[in-house]
């Protein structure tokens, strides 16, 4: 577990009540969420930095499970390549206490209205790898030193029979020092010694292994295929299909050939995108066996490299190209994540299904997720308002349509010709 100044005793602690506003000053917002917020702070026992998670647990109801999972992994991980977690509070009605491990999932469930939800984190102030990313692609000098520290944290992961399922450039974090850690285990996925494969469908779609697209069985080698993708992601600053709708690429992915990187890059680093991609992961390396790849060794520099691409950053939003906020817990702020830009009118960021092991033995759980999509698509802000019945008729077909559909990776195909069939329905 890390070990932080958070978790040391403080007046009260023996009885868990304390009071995150007496332990903590908030100092400026540095993320926004669906459901809460990010500040920087600081620790008024150490004058330790830290990064607050502010949750309202009202608002996050449906992502309660994820605020578990996410808890759960980060406080069972010790490792300088993993974002550290410090601990949890919760302020209900002027009542707050610290969340013991144990309580965790007794406490968020009986929550009041009103209730916040504080997790205290490490502070990493150089930002994600997608923010550095807004100020140009990176070197391959660059791409190899944080591709090391990435396979690092993923050597560890995969060690623990841990899956992040979710590896892409704004799940990962630099400090100001260049250090870089991974964040946002909100999907992660745990193994255990007689469940050696899991089968859920969960990810982000442009990153998203062939064989968790197709609900089959996978192991950490799913992680490698999504590093794969990143590294493309760093080089050209964007994932592979980035200009297809996301519906569309769930269905390539598993159908194509994979994704090669094509540019004046080098052979060393084509090889090794190729050997992350491959489409059968049993040929995929382990993430051990890549920090052995040429292109890492011949290319990694000590982590204080990367300050330049903060000191560039900076720089860039210094020059007016940006007026957004920082975006130093990008895992936190999805709105600026390159899958929500490229298609406003879909909510296609991490898919956090947490099914019913029967339900994806029978392909529900893909049919569900279409569904959802659809849903989405027909109340967005995107899709002008019509007359209600007219809108609920068309979509009543078009979810029937759907529904209808054998279980299959067909299904995305299928939907895809629902939402069509659906838009051109209700043009006028």
């Amino acid at each position: 577990m890390a070990h932080s100044p958070v978790a040391v005793q403080v007046p009260g602690m023996q009885n868990n009540i304390a009071d995150p506003e007496e332990l903590f000053t908030k100092l400026e917002r540095i993320g926004k969420g669906s459901f809460g917020e990010v500040f920087k702070g600081i620790d008024n026992r150490t004058q330790q930095v830290v990064a607050i998670k502010i949750i309202d647990l009202e608002e996050a109801e449906d992502e309660i499970e994820d605020i578990q999972q996410e808890i759960t992994v980060l406080s069972q991980c010790d490792s300088s390549y993993v974002t550290k977690y410090y601990g949890s509070y919760l302020k209900d009605h002027g009542i707050s206490r610290y969340l013991k491990f144990q309580q965790m999932e007794m406490l968020l469930h009986s929550r009041k209205l009103g209730s916040k939800l504080w997790i205290i984190m490490e502070y990493l102030g150089g930002g994600s790898a997608l923010d550095l990313l807004r100020a140009g692609p990176f070197d391959e000098f660059q791409i190899a030193t944080m591709l090391k520290e990435i396979l690092k944290g993923l050597d560890y992961l995969h060690s623990e029979k841990k899956i992040h399922r979710d590896i892409k450039a704004a799940n990962v974090l630099l400090s100001e020092q260049g250090d870089v850690k991974l964040a946002d285990f909100g999907v992660a996925g745990q193994l255990t010694d007689t469940q050696i494969k899991r089968n859920t469908f969960v990810g982000t779609p442009f990153w998203m292994a062939p064989e968790v697209i197709q609900q089959s069985a996978y192991d950490s080698k799913a992680d490698i295929w999504s590093l794969g993708i990143t590294a493309i992601e760093l080089a050209k600053g964007e994932p592979p299909n980035s200009d297809m709708h996301p519906m569309r690429v769930l269905f390539l992915i598993p159908k194509n050939n994979p994704p090669t990187l094509v540019g004046d890059f080098t052979k060393s680093f084509k090889e090794f995108i190729d050997a992350c991609l491959n489409k059968d992961p049993s040929f995929r390396p382990t993430a051990k066996e890549l920090l052995k790849h040429k292109f890492i060794v011949k290319n990694s520099k000590k982590t204080s490299y990367l300050t330049e691409l903060i000191d560039r950053f900076k720089r860039w939003k210094a020059e007016g190209h940006s007026d957004d906020e920082s975006d130093s817990e990008g895992s936190d702020s999805e709105s600026t994540s390159r899958e929500n830009n490229t298609h406003p009118e879909w909510s296609f960021t991490t898919v956090r299904k947490k099914p019913d092991p029967k339900k994806v033995q029978n392909g529900a759980v893909l049919r569900e997720y279409l569904l959802s999509v659809l849903i989405h698509y027909s109340f967005s802000d995107e899709n002008p308002m019509l007359a209600g019945i007219r809108r609920l008729k068309n979509l009543e077909k078009s979810i029937c349509f759907v529904a209808e559909a054998a279980c299959s990776a067909s299904q995305i195909k299928i939907c895809e010709e629902a939402i069509e069939k659906f838009k051109t329905d209700e043009s006028p």
